[in-house]
C-alpha cells in the first residue's frame, strides 16, 4: 500500500514539474516578444479606435456619437514631412493638450498662403517650414483655425484604412471637408530651400 502510493506521489510531483516547466517556458516566450510588439506599436503600426466628431462624416458618421470607427494607424516615416500628400489624414498630438491626441486633415504645406476660418485672427496666413496647416471635417472642428499649423514634431500617424464597421472597410477617403473651398490662395515663398532646388545649365 505504501509502495503504491509513494509511486502516484512520484507520478504526481513528475507531472506537476513538468507543468511548471512548461507555464514558465511559455511565460517567458511571450515576455520575449513583448518588446517587439512594443516597437510596432510605437513606430510602424497600430489599430486605433476614433474617438469625437471632428471628422465626421469621413470618420465616426453615427451622429449619435455611440459607434466609433476602428482604424489601422501606420506610424512608419511618420516623421519624414516629404512624404505626405495633401487630404491624408493623420494623427497628431494636441497642441493644446500634449497628453491627448487629434486626428485631422492636411490642408495646407510649408510656404503655402491659406485663407483661414474663423476664429483665425488672420484673413490668412503662410504656413511655416515644416508645418501643416490641418482641419477637421466637421464644422465644429477645434483645428488650426484655433491653434494656427502644427509642426511635423506633433504628427504621430497616418490613419490609413477603416477596418471597422466591416460594412465601411477601405482607405480612408483623402477628399473631405467641411465645405468645397480653395483653401491654398497661393506661395508666400518656395516651399523648399534653394540648396535643396537644381541649379539651371
Amino acid at each position: 500500500m505504501y509502495s503504491i502510493s509513494s509511486r502516484f506521489a512520484s507520478r504526481r510531483l513528475r507531472s506537476t514539474r513538468a507543468t511548471f516547466r512548461y507555464t514558465a517556458k511559455t511565460v517567458l516566450i511571450g515576455l520575449s516578444w513583448v518588446p517587439v510588439i512594443a516597437y510596432i506599436a510605437n513606430h510602424v503600426v497600430w489599430i486605433g479606435v476614433i474617438d469625437g466628431s471632428s471628422m465626421t462624416p469621413t470618420l465616426n458618421p453615427e451622429t449619435n456619437g455611440l459607434a466609433k470607427d476602428v482604424t489601422l494607424l501606420w506610424k512608419l516615416n511618420a516623421k519624414n514631412y516629404s512624404s505626405y500628400k495633401r487630404g491624408e489624414v493623420i494623427v497628431l498630438r494636441n497642441p493644446r493638450d500634449p497628453e491627448g491626441t487629434v486626428v485631422k486633415r492636411i490642408i495646407a504645406f510649408e510656404g503655402e498662403e491659406v485663407r483661414t476660418r474663423f476664429p483665425y485672427p488672420e484673413s490668412t496666413v503662410i504656413v511655416p517650414p515644416r508645418h501643416f496647416w490641418v482641419e477637421g471635417d466637421n464644422i465644429h472642428s477645434i483645428d488650426s483655425n484655433t491653434y494656427g499649423p502644427i509642426p511635423i514634431g506633433l504628427v504621430t500617424a497616418r490613419v490609413q484604412t477603416i477596418v471597422f464597421p466591416l460594412d465601411r472597410w477601405g482607405s480612408v477617403p483623402t477628399a473631405g471637408g467641411r465645405d468645397p473651398r480653395s483653401a491654398v490662395v497661393g506661395l508666400g515663398y518656395p516651399r523648399y530651400p534653394k540648396s535643396t532646388q537644381q541649379s539651371e545649365p
